[in-house]
Formats: C-alpha cells, structure tokens, sequence
C-alpha cells in the first residue's frame, strides 16, 4: 500500500510531508515512482510530467503520472547539489531547484559490500528527507514535485523497506543503475525485474541495461521470494534518445504485462 510506505517514512513527523500524505485522506493512493539508484539525476521530473506526456504522446494507453518520486541511493559522495544548495541543474532551457527540505527519521539500513563498493556511504547515508522541488522548463512551464530521498542502497531498501510495507510502486525508473556519478555499485540492476510484479507496477522506464552482476546474484540471495518470479512482458509506448537523458542507452516506457 503507498500510504502505509508513506507513513513509515513520515514517522512522527508534523512537517510539510505529513501534509502532503494527510491531502489523500478519503482519495486514492498516491502513485508513487521509484527511482533506484538515482545519484543527483532529477531529469525524471521532467520526463515523467503530464506536460511532457502530452508533448510526446506514447503509442498505447499511458498510465496517470505519479504524485511523488521517491529516489534512492546509498551516496557515497561528502557533497552534493541539493543537500548543500538549492540549485540541482540549470541549462538554457531548464531549471530544477529546491524549494525546501524536511529531514525524516532515518532509515538504519546496512551498506552492504557486496552490493557496492564503498560501504562507509557518507555522511548522507541512511538519512531520508522530503523536498518540494521547483521545476521550470521553457516547453513545460513552472511546477512543482514532491520527492522523497531516502539514502539507502536500493536492493537493502527494496527488501527492509518496499517488501515489508507491501509497497505499491506504479512506475520504475531504471537508468544507468549502479553507475551513478563516478559508478559505485556491483549491479546493473536487471534483479528489478523479478520485483515489479510484487510492487504492482504499471510501467518501467529504463534504459534496457540488463547484464546480471555479481550484485544481481547477491540480490537474489538476499531476497529469496525474487527467486520465484517470473520476469514480465512489455509493450513499448515511448522512447527517447540516449543523449536526452543519460547518454546510457535509449530509454524506453515500457507497460508492465504478465501472463
């Protein structure tokens, strides 16, 4: 359930994310996208907007867009964009910054070294925060989006997190997973797919990077119940070109299908 995820996170915090799960009440849940290794790639939010969708209609019947992104990545970096200072990213046609920052409770979840290779993480690491980022694009508009940033490794997450709250995930990110900003993990994260059908996804965005690691093995160790699923089918509705987002492949939305 999203809400039941959401609330886990919250804890007993009154701030703006309290707010924001508090304006569902007696709606439906909130669609959520996870985006696993993210590092400080906000192009999401972007991407994944109504605005967007609309500019580039997909080829079959697209899923409501989500109501808040939850990032996650271990960071093992001392410094970043947007923990530091407001400004994520600017270019001549876009602007993507922080508008504020709520620290969560945080998360006490192991680095393991046989999913990265830097398991101190930082001083980031197993913090979690909500922001409200302002997001300006000249073909877009101005808006904002809710996102959630819990620095945690993505698999230990999917497990102690995702997994035990019966979390519902509508959309998947999946773009150059595990290479980050400097490449800091063991996985090219193809173990996500044996996990969309137990988090109810919708449709994965990905840059069709699937190679199995030694920390895709690992991740099947860790989480057993990934040893009984079946990898899913896929209808492509869009793709966009490499260069416009990670120069790591094209990335295509891909609908969820199974049986």
């Amino acid at each position: 359930m999203s809400l039941q995820l959401l609330n886990k996170l919250a804890g007993n915090t009154q701030g703006d994310f309290r707010k924001f799960i508090d304006g569902f009440a007696g709606k439906p849940e909130p669609r959520i996208a996870w985006y696993p290794s993210a590092g400080e790639d906000f192009r999401a939010l972007l991407y994944l907007s109504n605005g967007y969708s609309e500019l580039n209609p997909a080829t079959g019947k697209e899923p409501s867009p989500p109501d808040v992104f939850l990032f996650t990545d271990y960071y093992p970096w001392e410094n970043s964009r947007f923990l530091d200072y407001k400004g994520i990213y600017t270019d001549d046609n876009t602007g993507i910054s922080v508008v504020d920052i709520e620290e969560l409770p945080g998360l006490q979840l192991p680095v393991l070294p046989e999913l990265v290779q830097f398991p101190k993480g930082s001083k980031a690491t197993n913090r979690s925060i909500f922001m409200n980022v302002m997001v300006y694009s000249e073909k877009l508009g101005a808006y904002q989006v809710p996102v959630i940033y819990c620095f945690a490794e993505s698999t230990v997450f999917f497990r102690d997190i995702l997994l035990l709250y019966q979390s519902k995930i509508t959309h998947v990110i999946h773009v150059r997973y595990g290479g980050g900003l400097g490449g800091s993990g063991t996985a090219s994260g193809v173990w996500i797919l044996r996990a969309l059908k137990l988090l109810g996804t919708e449709i994965l965005i990905s840059d069709n990077n699937y190679y199995w690691q030694t920390g895709d093995e690992f991740a099947l160790t860790l989480c057993p119940i990934l040893q009984e699923q079946a990898e899913p089918q896929f209808e492509t509705i869009r793709i966009l070109s490499s260069e416009k987002w990670s120069n790591h492949g094209d990335v295509s939305w891909n609908l969820v299908r199974f049986g």
